[in-house]
């Protein structure tokens, strides 16, 4: 191997105080300019840039001429104050600089395929270039930030829960198949033929035996794995912050995480969280945002419509009639109207209408009723109105996205806060587009002690001892009281139409478990990308991860996923015969 100069300082914490020490730091050319007889160059390192200069008399001013962007040094120099008239205000290193004393190039650099340091061409570079070169957009020093800060959160976090007494463990990846709502990645085992091991979803069923195991206070940044089909910010693995504690009630999981919260936004981003946070019920959500995340920087709320309307739109004694209402700012109508009609998809389970007074012609997509509409709603000038007739979860849910979606688009929400809500009272059941019933959050969560009752009676109406958090109109995080009796767990896998063997073929360990004193426990996950996400103002979770997959779920550099070695493949000789 060979050897090169070793770093004694980093480019970015050089000082006035340095001047007069011989340094050597290593890193890449940021830039190579020429004045004269005189070269100066700008090496970076993860810490900042630092200036080197070289005059023409220096034995390595030829070397430096040969250098280009991102090629990688090292240099030995020492430190000057730079001439008055050439200090840099705008560099944390700027009143000194580096004479160049030795210059070794570690490795050269082809010209750069993505313009990495210029953040107006970097906004006409696709996504699929920057994640095909994702190690020259880590470079970048917003990407570079990012991920720092997200280093930040997990160790302000971290710390935290140690301070109070819970212990990290680590659950298996490979696992039993134990759908959670989406479709498992499997992974067939060349060992046991026929036989597959399926990668977690999330740690849920571990945590909750780790409880009964005894270690009332459990946490993990867990990797959790979900083949979903593509969506715009979906990734088929991410990360999660699992929370689990015995002998506690809702309560108890709610006033912990708010104090994670409050600690984690203040460290890091010195940011004051609300104490207490506030609380919407998932009814009271519905009904004033029209979904169960709602952005709350903004006003807005959803109206129900009077029987004028319901007459004009022909709705059914069944149908709901809500309205969202909002003003268009300096906005164009038919631009207000083209992110609208992005929403109206092609669903026949609900009806929408809309009506946008502009300065100029009103604008509706249903001319037989645009006027009449208008009118009734009182629309005003620069005045927009969408109206939607159906289910009424379908039409609250929505007119609630378009709510969050628009408040971005006009420019209604307040950036500079930070709105933190609970949402509480989740039915524990929903219908899925069969009529089956399925678990809102998942057949582990318990439902409210007085409602037991009513399993077997109105089950729709049974609410669960469920929670999630909300940040700026996402959801980062959802929990809940679990079942610690085995003959409710058995009722509830019954309800959702478990076979006796279905259950204690998949559950089975779970229910054994219950058997040997399982306390009253609960917890929650909290999504750590979309956490740092939303904190720091992104959209899309793929800003706060190192190295994602696109929104077709693959990997454009390294070509994930592919096809394994036909060596591997026939290791798993069963494989073929099976399908």
């Amino acid at each position: 191997m060979s050897t090169f100069l070793k770093r004694t300082h980093w480019c970015g914490e050089l000082r006035r105080e340095d001047v007069g020490c011989e340094v050597v730091i290593n890193g890449w050319v940021h830039a190579v300019r020429k004045v004269g007889r005189i070269s100066f160059v700008l090496v970076r390192d993860r810490t900042g840039v630092i200036q080197v200069v070289v005059g023409s008399r220096n034995p390595y001013y030829r070397v430096v001429e040969g250098l280009a962007p991102e090629d990688v040094v090292a240099v030995r120099g020492v430190v000057r104050a730079r001439p008055p008239s050439q200090v840099n205000p705008e560099l944390p290193t700027g009143e000194v600089e580096v004479e160049l004393s030795e210059l070794i190039v570690l490795s050269k650099a082809k010209p750069l395929p993505i313009p990495i340091f210029d953040p107006e061409l970097m906004k006409t570079t696709s996504e699929s270039v920057r994640l095909k070169y994702r190690y020259l957009d880590l470079r970048r020093p917003e990407m570079f930030f990012n991920l720092v800060s997200r280093a930040r959160f997990l160790r302000t976090l971290r710390n935290s829960l140690d301070s109070r007494g819970f212990v990290e463990v680590e659950t298996p990846y490979l696992a039993r198949s134990t759908p959670e709502g989406a479709r498992d990645f499997l992974v067939p085992s060349r060992l046991y033929p026929g036989r597959f091991y399926a990668l977690t979803q999330s740690p849920q069923l571990f945590k909750q035996l780790l409880m009964i195991a005894g270690f009332e206070r459990y946490y993990q940044f867990a990797r959790c794995f979900r083949d979903e089909d593509p969506r715009a910010d979906r990734q088929p693995e991410f990360t999660q912050l699992d929370i689990e504690m015995s002998f506690v009630t809702k309560e108890d999981v709610i006033s912990l995480v708010e104090e994670l919260m409050r600690e984690t936004f203040a460290k890091t981003l010195n940011a004051e969280l609300p104490d207490p946070l506030p609380r919407l019920t998932y009814s009271e959500a519905l009904k004033k945002y029209g979904i169960d995340k709602p952005d709350i920087r903004f006003e807005n709320l959803l109206e129900d419509g009077g029987e004028d309307l319901r007459v004009l739109l022909n709705a059914g004694s069944g149908e709901s009639v809500r309205a969202l209402r909002f003003g268009i700012g300096g906005r164009a109508a038919g631009a207000v109207r083209e992110f609208i009609e992005g929403f109206l998809t092609h669903e026949d389970a609900i009806r929408r209408y809309y009506v946008i007074k502009g300065s100029g012609a009103l604008l509706s997509n249903d001319e037989s009723v645009g006027s009449e509409l208008a009118k009734l709603l009182d629309v005003g000038v620069g005045e927009a109105v969408v109206v939607a007739v159906g289910d009424y979860v379908r039409t609250s849910e929505f007119l609630g996205g378009l709510r969050n979606a628009l408040g971005r688009y006009l420019d209604l929400v307040r950036k500079d806060v930070f709105a933190m809500l609970w949402i509480t009272e989740f039915p524990l059941f929903e219908l899925n587009e069969s009529g089956v019933l399925t678990p809102r959050h998942h057949p582990f969560t318990s439902p409210r002690p007085e409602d037991v009752s009513k399993l077997d009676v109105t089950p729709l109406d049974v609410i669960a001892q469920s929670y999630d958090l909300v940040l700026n109109g996402y959801e980062i995080g959802g929990g809940s009281i679990r079942i610690n009796n085995r003959g409710l767990q058995e009722k509830i896998f019954t309800m959702l139409g478990l076979t006796i063997e279905e259950m204690y073929d998949r559950y089975g360990f779970l229910l054994e478990a219950l058997d040997y004193g399982a306390p009253p426990h609960g917890g929650i996950a909290i999504g750590v990308d979309r956490l740092v996400a939303v904190a720091l103002g992104h959209d899309s979770i793929r800003e706060v991860i190192a190295f994602p997959k696109n929104k077709e779920m693959m990997d454009p550099m390294t070509g994930a996923p592919g096809k394994p070695p036909e060596e591997h493949l026939r290791e798993i000789k069963w494989l073929k015969v099976l399908l």
